[in-house]
């Protein structure tokens, strides 16, 4: 083989190399990963376009800020968009965050996340804004559902009536489906 043919060759497999890479984090979490319970909120989704989807946030994206570690806190304008570790819980069946930190937790189930910002959380029921809050963001906002059932699982994530099912493996969390809460 000349060397024109190898640069070829090569020119040809690194793409398909970076792309069956990009697919081995979600395998192995679904392999290996540990199965958790992930409780929403209501939320009106705007985007009809991208045919039957829920639009889903989670109590987990809103955490209160005596569960955040003073570093976060003394560093909040400096950390837009930085990795967070967020400690999970289980209580009656759902994960519920219990620790933010900018450290890997060495041993329990966890999530990573990024850093958005502190600021007042709003009040469904009354309408109105609260405590300040840590929000983070997983990447996990958008399930798909079979087609013509997208308007009942719009009602329910309005109603925050979901809870969603994910595994979660070295903080990598990959949501598996979604339930109506009993």
């Amino acid at each position: 083989m000349n060397k024109r043919t190898k640069y070829f060759v090569l020119a040809c497999l690194v793409p398909i190399l970076v792309l069956i890479g990009m697919t081995v984090t979600p395998l192995y979490t679904l392999y290996k990963g540990q199965e958790i319970v992930l409780a929403t909120v209501p939320v009106d989704p705007s985007d009809p376009f991208r045919g039957d989807y829920v639009s889903l946030r989670f109590e987990a994206e809103e955490i209160p800020l005596e569960l955040v570690e003073q570093e976060i806190l003394d560093k909040r304008n400096e950390l837009n968009g930085t990795r967070v570790y967020v400690s999970l819980t289980k209580e009656n069946g759902v994960h519920r965050p219990s620790k933010v930190s900018l450290q890997k937790p060495e041993k329990g189930i966890y999530m990573k996340g990024n850093f958005q910002y502190i600021g007042p959380a709003w009040d469904r029921v009354n309408q109105k804004e609260t405590e300040d809050v840590l929000f983070i963001e997983y990447s996990l906002d958008k399930y798909f559902v079979e087609d013509n059932t997208g308007l009942e699982w719009e009602r329910a994530s309005m109603k925050g009536d979901i809870l969603a099912k994910a595994k979660v493996f070295n903080g990598y969390a990959y949501l598996l489906e979604i339930e109506l809460k009993e």
